[in-house]
């Protein structure tokens, strides 16, 4: 069997996307809900705020590529999300807000 990582996109729930998400950046993690800096890539809850991470997000795929494999290993029950496509939906609810 070949077991490759590939994208598969599904409809979810953005609030708890944006309340569980770890953000992952060139040297260190973020949680998308309190903003804390510096958090752990193997954190299972933000050290600030407590907040489960359910969900995963790295801000350069090309270069934690390596890290991605080894994380779908060693935490399964994370849900990887593409960080544009995070970014975008969060503008687009931003500014829908600010519209309104």
């Amino acid at each position: 069997m070949s077991e490759k990582l590939i994208r598969v996109y599904k409809k979810m729930d953005f609030n708890d996307i944006r309340d569980h998400l770890l953000i992952y950046g060139d040297l260190a993690a973020s949680c998308s809900k309190c903003k804390a800096l510096d958090v752990k890539l193997d954190a299972a809850k933000c050290p600030h705020c407590q907040t489960e991470f359910k969900y995963i997000s790295f801000r350069n795929i090309k270069h934690h590529l390596p890290k991605m494999q080894k994380l779908v290993h060693e935490r399964p029950q994370m849900t990887m999300v593409d960080f544009e496509d995070y970014t975008r939906i969060a503008g687009a609810l931003k500014a829908e807000e600010f519209l309104k």
